[in-house]
């Protein structure tokens, strides 16, 4: 496919020639036919070479047809004192499409007076042509000391390439660099290298099976490649992957393995920088998508054709990852002290194991039988989980190559069994199953983990594929342990861990199927238990925590857990308070292992609230003030607390009067000092006031506004200050809605404020109060507040396409409210939108539970008729649901519309 690097170098030189706009043209028309070959089904190898020469014969053009023209003594310092050399990734003749072209410009000291002028004729027109330029300008004795120093720039002369002008002088920078420098120092390279992937792996990707990972630098990237070239090349002065492997360096199973995922990674970045039109190296969804179509996959009943691809892509960068970081590793010099440790005989383990330094392997002649037998093999990850040693990586290579070809059968034994679960419930749980699931063992006891292998769940609220994240909510729960609230000290009561540990590992594996995931996982828990021996009473656990992983996180985030039909309702599906603490550790590991950030401190008050409020039903055992008795502590804290401000002048009788008319979730929910702020106001509000209370919980991170007002001020309250705070950049994280039978209004929301790390200046909360007073009371209104508003601006168009809307109505659940759920992609101002429609059909909010899944907001709101009571009749409840519906639609449609606009514009 590739022409001939003198043809580019004529055909450009002769173009520059001509005009800057005759050589662009060129360039880009060159381009487009790679794509084309590229789309045609070329290889990757061919497009990086074509790419390379394409800009090789721009830049060589450029340079031999500029020094001919400038001729004397430009052209005498060009060719004899000068050179330019390629670096970087075009230096080792991988150029992506959209790359940037990086380039030193080598000279000898008595050729500084020509640079100004060889920069100007070579370099300033390669910027007119849109390549994206980096250049330096070095005599050699600088690269040698910028070497010597950085990192960085050590690394990308290592791949420096010739390119024109004095060729003596290149060769004697290349010696004297490769003496000096890439030769020395070997093992503080190889671990400065180490140390700085591991810090773009906590950048762009700690993971392997990131869903939307980059393609360069994630874990499992090129850039993993890169360093075991740098790595082989520092050591062994060999440049490439087939150097290595025809020296016998890199095994020949390794090196092609390793061609095969360059292969595959090449041809994906360099789709992916034709079809943007940039240097895009993020796999988003909406490439993921493309890509599927371009490398043939097709839709198959029960997996997307993206997740077969992608599951191919997780197939190549694990495999790349491991090859390359073992092979790193043989890079580094044996210390004089190991090589005299192995003149000695190794501690032997438990007689087949054997323990050197942090590692752990199986002596020469042990090793087939362990290899053989199953119980040997659980047992030597559980020498390593106790000793906490890490089993070296040929073995593990071997042990996946072994049991591949036995049968799950081997592994059902009783021995087996009791090894596995001794392995879930110690410490060091998570890092061992890692360990058996990278070695293909875990799916010989576990089989729907070999299913589950990098498969990708296709939306935006998980970052990781089904496996990764299940081995990731083990490692949360194990943490959990750690943490000083009530989730630590729960997680530290609970006795089986085994058994929680094992729900949590098969919570999710009924993924993939044409069933619900749930009902799945239900049969895999049985299949399970079953297999491992677990009691009834075990067996029964699993099955529940299993089945019903989702329903503490339901019911703790849509629904009123101070609403006896609710509480009652999901403690009899718990049981008991041993099964509550494990649903309870579970549910929060499965929102942790989402992603970074997803168990936030606001949902674990939610949980936590729902366990303490259930833990006396299940359990029996009622503290004191638990019952009606509440009320009277409240009366006589607050009384006391308000007591303290002279100017407040309340006995505990008008106290007591005044909380009567607050429903049970407000007394039970709120803080006796907030709720004497609130009374403080109701005793201080005039007519036509509003009044707001604003709180900042350090412990969830969120502020609280508390607007107290009279019903009848103006229409739509909850609505307008939903609408006021959409406009401000807040995001609401919960909102209680009480209008007492006085008329008094007391709406408290939560909220996140993203403009603020902590707490909010008080500047900030008065401005947003004053705006909730000013919209209220007619000053404003919600629609001049949001044309005047920046936060509202549209926001940047998904990688995936809008899910539908989703509004269910729940009559069921409670005696006094209808409940609507109202699943949509999350846009600011979505609440406002929703909120005004239901006022706009006559309802009135009394509840509502706001949560965020990153694109996705799953908004409940308790309703009644304006008038009161639930919405009974049938044909009022449909016309109810098809109207936030579209209300819904109409304005996320907008949304996206302005979003592209804006995008295209």
């Amino acid at each position: 496919m590739t022409t001939a690097l003198s043809a580019y170098s004529a055909q450009f030189a002769t173009a520059a020639g001509v005009d800057a706009a005759a050589t662009c043209s060129m360039l880009a028309e060159q381009r487009q036919a790679i794509y084309r070959r590229l789309q045609d089904g070329v290889s990757g190898v061919e497009v990086v070479a074509a790419l390379t020469e394409l800009i090789d014969g721009v830049i060589i053009g450029r340079y031999r047809n500029e020094l001919r023209r400038a001729g004397g003594a430009l052209q005498a310092a060009g060719t004899q004192s000068c050179c330019l050399v390629a670096l970087g990734g075009y230096g080792r003749r991988e150029q992506a499409p959209y790359s940037d072209v990086d380039l030193m410009l080598l000279y000898r000291p008595e050729a500084r007076h020509a640079l100004q002028d060889l920069i100007k004729v070579v370099l300033h027109p390669l910027w007119d042509l849109g390549l994206q330029v980096g250049h330096s300008v070095r005599t050699v004795a600088d690269c040698l000391d910028l070497a010597s120093t950085d990192l960085s720039i050590r690394t990308s002369m290592m791949e420096a390439r010739f390119l024109a002008g004095s060729a003596h002088l290149y060769q004697e920078f290349h010696k004297r660099y490769l003496r000096k420098i890439v030769t020395r120092g070997v093992d503080r390279f190889i671990d400065l290298k180490l140390e700085e992937r591991r810090r773009e792996y906590d950048k762009f990707g700690e993971t392997i099976y990131l869903l939307e990972p980059n393609v360069k630098k994630s874990k499992g990237g090129l850039r993993d490649l890169h360093v075991l070239q740098w790595a082989g090349m520092a050591r062994f002065q060999t440049a490439t992957i087939q150097e290595l492997s025809d020296r016998g360096i890199l095994l020949r199973k390794d090196y092609l393995a390793l061609k095969e995922a360059r292969e595959f990674l090449w041809r994906v970045r360099c789709l992916m920088h034709f079809h943007g039109g940039a240097a895009q190296e993020i796999l988003s969804f909406e490439e993921q998508v493309w890509l599927a179509e371009r490398f043939g996959f097709k839709d198959r009943p029960h997996l997307l054709a993206v997740e077969q691809f992608m599951q191919q892509y997780y197939r190549h960068t694990m495999g790349l990852h491991e090859r390359s970081m073992r092979f790193v590793e043989r890079c580094r010099s044996v210390p004089l002290w190991r090589r005299v440790s192995r003149l000695f005989p190794a501690p032997k383990v438990e007689e087949y194991f054997v323990v050197r330094g942090a590692s752990l392997t199986v002596s020469d002649d042990m090793r087939e039988r362990v290899l053989e037998t199953p119980a040997l093999l659980l047992t030597l990850f559980d020498v390593a989980r106790r000793r906490r040693l890490t089993i070296v990586p040929p073995l593990l290579e071997d042990i996946h190559r072994h049991v591949e070809t036995v049968t799950e059968d081997a592994f059902r034994t009783p021995e087996v069994s009791r090894i596995f679960l001794h392995i879930l419930a110690g410490p060091g749980a998570a890092r061992t199953l890692d360990a058996m699931h990278r070695a293909h063992l875990l799916e010989k006891i576990i089989p729907v983990f070999k299913t589950v292998r990098g498969l990708m769940q296709f939306n935006q609220y998980h970052k990781y594929t089904v496996d990764e994240h299940s081995l990731l909510a083990v490692a949360k729960a194990e943490a959990l342990a750690q943490d000083d609230g009530l989730l630590g000290q729960v997680c530290r009561e609970i006795h089986r861990k085994d058994v929680l540990h094992l729900a949590v590992l098969l919570h999710d594996l009924g993924k993939g199927q044409e069933r619900d995931h749930s009902e799945v996982g239900k049969e895999i828990a049985g299949d399970t238990a079953a297999r491992l021996g677990l009691d009834e009473q075990d067996a029964r656990a699993l099955e529940f925590l299993v089945h019903a992983h989702l329903l503490m996180a339901h019911t703790a985030f849509r629904r009123d857990p101070y609403d006896e039909n609710v509480l009652l309702t999901f403690a009899r599906a718990v049981g008991t308070p041993a099964v509550l603490k494990q649903f309870l550790i579970l549910t929060a590991a499965d929102i942790a292992a989402v992603g970074p950030g997803v168990l936030t401190k606001w949902k674990e008050s939610l949980l936590t609230e729902l366990y303490l409020r259930t833990l006396p039903e299940v359990s029996g055992v009622r503290e004191t003030g638990d019952g009606p008795e509440r009320l009277t502590q409240v009366t006589d804290e607050v009384a006391r607390l308000l007591a303290t401000q002279p100017e407040h002048s309340a006995d505990a009788s008008w106290v007591d009067t005044q909380l009567k008319q607050f429903p049970i979730r407000y007394l039970y929910g709120t803080e006796p000092a907030r709720i004497a702020a609130h009374l403080a106001a109701i005793l201080k509000l005039k007519p036509n006031e509003v009044l707001v209370e604003d709180w900042f919980n350090g412990e969830v991170r969120a502020c609280e506004y508390t607007v107290i007002t009279s019903n009848d001020l103006i229409p739509g309250i909850f609505s307008k200050i939903a609408g006021v705070l959409a406009a401000k950049g807040l995001q609401v994280l919960d909102a209680q809605i009480i209008t007492r039978e006085d008329g008094i209004v007391v709406d408290t929301f939560q909220v996140g404020d993203p403009d603020y790390a902590g707490e909010p200046s008080s500047e900030r909360r008065l401005t947003l109060a004053e705006a909730i007073r000013q919209v209220l009371t007619g000053a404003d209104t919600v629609d001049d507040l949001v044309r005047r508003s920046t936060r509202l601006t549209s926001a940047s168009p998904r990688s995936i396409a809008r899910q539908p809307t989703e509004v269910k109505i729940d009559n069921d659940t409670s005696d006094r409210f209808t409940i609507i759920d109202i699943f949509a992609d999350d846009r600011q101002g979505l609440l406002y939108v929703i909120t005004r429609a239901i006022f706009a059909l006559g309802l009135s909010v009394h509840a509502a539970r706001i949560s965020t899944r990153l694109d996705q907001v799953v908004d409940v709101f308790y309703l009644t008729e304006s008038a009161g009571g639930k919405v009974t009749e049938h044909g009022r409840l449909e016309a109810i649901r098809s109207a936030i519906s579209h209300e819904i639609d109409r304005f996320l449609d907008t949304r996206m519309e302005e979003s592209r606009g804006a995008v295209s514009g």
